[in-house]
């Protein structure tokens, strides 16, 4: 064999596991679906499946939703998971070790690294998997052409980084603990000195038919055995190992081999240190690449997966088998574990959104859901970590919170997933009795109004005008815009706030209600829950066309920061002079901009001399970022020197430009 495994796995290889008797070979369904949902059952458990991939089990009051493998986990750190650039990121910053590499979209700033490289080098595309779009051991100029082509057809980003040495190595840990780990081998065959390759393989195949898991994936890929210059055709010696594909995956006809008995503590604790970097995930697999030579043994993280496949531990080609859905289970029913915070609802009206006289807010339209939150979050003093342009944190003194757009962390993905599928949120409330009154023919002379809901409360309301009362037709927001906030009936906000319950609680939410009239009692009026949303807009109940503009940000950023109490801190008033070729290329209209991001009041101005002059006045920490972004922030400005120096404040709420 050509990959070094454990040396106490090496017995694991004299039997081959044989589940044809396995009742998963009937089921009905997804293969993780039935093996969980099965398990539930035999726990005593409730089962109800709604659609594809999405169900939910059930014990006594508490529900879990599902999605495929994995339960309650984050959409946010589930997107940062799946986006290999970002994850590689953020295990570099909790300091795991991962391989060396870079990010590239144009081949040929990609081959010129490669050529610096000196080692050989894996393709693979930011945003696949399954080893998709993925070529390993690339070392030739011919190879590398071939490894872009293949990746880009998949992402317009292409990560080129070390190829290691050892075998691949899956761990799955569940709630902290390391339950299961499967050497991942690649697609390959064993001559027995009489058939071809090809014959091997149809054998082989015939062979994953009686394990309910590897029969989900026969052996197609044979990138490794002709990049060797071998041929399907050849008839290998007795007891030769062909090895076919370069990708360890089982996904690509590859065997799993549990080893969970037999991998170094190291290299287990390299797993759970990586699967702390997404705090947000119930079930993460850690994919790493262990080498071992003598006794001296090591490990660097390639992937992370949200979404681990659980068959692969249930089936694995050798080893033990094990219980992966009762360790899932076991832990979301964890009576030890906090509970999620029942709320009663309540109409909490947001703030109006004037962050003093002269105001500090965005001009209309020029504005994006993030800066709506980084302002609010620098009014509070607090921190904003930008890991790339749509996922950033919100840091605490005591704690931190991930966003992806607009949607912080403690969404989960089934709510997401649920979210994006209108049939389906409409089985979810009619189930839940909360889908509406009437028929759907029913429903002209009705209104739109759009609730958002945070952490159970409704902060907002907006009345949009008439509705079409085509119920396959969305609510719209453009033309007319009234904040009626104040006016929602409590029948009303018990609804909004109970239609968020049965999606699994998404921490931010709009719903979408058609309604008579959003102050009547709904007993005395047709209405009908149309839409639920994730990441709904901010900006709509920041800028109604009438009414008052709610500060919503500000709202969910002290739901997530409750210590935070707004004016805690002192504010901090500094003037600065900036060098540099500053004038005639905007400047100034870019600073306006990024100080009322930051919740600054003050000033900017161009001096006779080809220095800017500036005043900025708030929370430190959002006076210490603007200029840092004073500095780099600007692509055609070139800063050489800034000088600060602190003074009074000066009261000076908005933002201008000096003449």
């Amino acid at each position: 064999m050509l990959v070094k495994m454990p040396a106490a796995a090496d017995r694991l290889f004299e039997v081959e596991n044989d589940f044809s008797d396995s009742p998963a070979h009937h089921r009905k369904s997804n293969i993780a679906v039935s093996l969980i949902c099965s398990e539930a059952e035999r726990l005593g458990l409730q089962v109800k499946v709604y659609k594809g991939l999405v169900f939910e089990v059930l014990k006594d009051e508490r529900r879990v939703g599902f999605l495929q493998n994995s339960p309650d986990n984050s959409a946010v750190y589930s997107y940062c998971a799946k986006k290999k650039d970002l994850a590689k990121l953020i295990l570099q910053q909790g300091g795991v070790p991962v391989p060396e590499g870079a990010i590239f979209s144009d081949r040929q700033g990609a081959r010129d690294y490669f050529e610096s490289c000196g080692w050989p080098v894996v393709l693979k595309p930011t945003d696949r998997s399954h080893g998709t779009g993925v070529t390993t051991g690339v070392e030739t100029h011919e190879h590398f052409d071939h490894a872009w082509e293949e990746a880009i057809k998949f992402d317009n980003k292409v990560i080129v980084e070390r190829f290691l040495c050892g075998y691949d190595l899956r761990v799955i840990v569940i709630g902290g603990r390391a339950v299961s780990a499967y050497a991942r081998l690649p697609a390959s065959v064993v001559g027995d000195g009489k058939q071809t390759i090809f014959e091997l393989v149809e054998q082989k195949n015939r062979q994953r038919l009686r394990n309910p898991s590897a029969r989900l994936s026969p052996i197609r890929r044979f990138d490794f055995l002709l990049r060797t210059g071998r041929s399907l055709d050849e008839v290998p010696g007795r007891g030769e190992y062909v090895q076919l594909a370069s990708v360890a995956n089982v996904s690509a006809g590859g065997d799993a081999v549990q080893v969970i008995d037999h991998i170094d503590a190291g290299v287990l604790e390299t797993a759970l240190k990586a699967a702390r970097c997404f705090p947000g995930l119930a079930q993460v697999g850690v994919d790493l690449i262990v080498h071992e030579q003598d006794s001296c043994v090591s490990a660097q993280v390639i992937e992370i997966n949200a979404n681990p496949t659980i068959s692969s531990s249930v089936f694995p080609s050798y080893g033990r088998p094990v219980n992966v859905p009762r360790a899932l289970l076991e832990f979301v029913f964890d009576e030890s574990r906090a509970q999620p915070e029942k709320r009663s609802p309540v109409l909490a009206p947001a703030r109006p959104y004037v962050l003093g006289v002269g105001s500090r807010r965005f001009p209309r339209d020029v504005h994006s859901q993030q800066e709506l939150l980084f302002q609010a979050a620098y009014k509070q003093n607090l921190e904003i970590d930008e890991v790339d342009g749509q996922v950033f944190s919100v840091v605490g003194q005591n704690h931190s919170v991930m966003f992806y757009k607009g949607m912080p962390e403690r969404t989960n993905v089934v709510s997401l997933k649920i979210s994006r599928d209108r049939e389906l949120v409409a089985r979810v409330l009619q189930e839940a009795g909360l889908r509406g009154s009437g028929e759907p023919g029913q429903l002209t002379g009705l209104y739109q109004y759009r609730t958002l809901v945070i952490h159970g409360r409704v902060v907002a309301c907006l009345y949009g005008g008439a509705h079409s009362g085509n119920v396959d037709e969305r609510c719209h927001y453009d033309k007319v815009r009234h904040d009626v906030t104040d006016m929602v009936h409590p029948a009303f906000v018990k609804l909004a706030c109970r239609s968020v319950e049965s999606v699994f609680n998404p921490y931010l939410a709009g719903v979408d209600i058609l309604a008579a009239d959003i102050s009547v009692s709904p007993e005395r009026q047709r209405w009908l829950v149309i839409d639920i949303y994730c990441n709904p807009s901010l900006e709509l109940h920041h800028f109604p066309g009438q009414g008052v503009g709610r500060d919503v940000a500000g709202s969910l950023i002290r739901s997530l920061f409750p210590q935070v109490v707004s004016g805690e801190c002192k504010p901090r008033c500094v003037h600065a002079l900036i060098s540099g070729e500053l004038q005639g290329v905007g400047y100034l209209n870019w600073v306006q901009r990024q100080a009322i991001c930051y919740g600054l009041g003050g000033w900017v101005r161009n001096l006779d001399d080809g220095r800017v002059e500036m005043l900025l006045e708030g929370p430190p920490r959002a006076v210490d970022a603007m200029l840092v972004r004073a500095r780099t922030g600007h692509s055609r400005a070139q800063v050489s020197r800034i000088s600060v120096r602190d003074q009074p404040g000066t009261n000076h709420y908005g933002f201008g430009i000096k003449n």
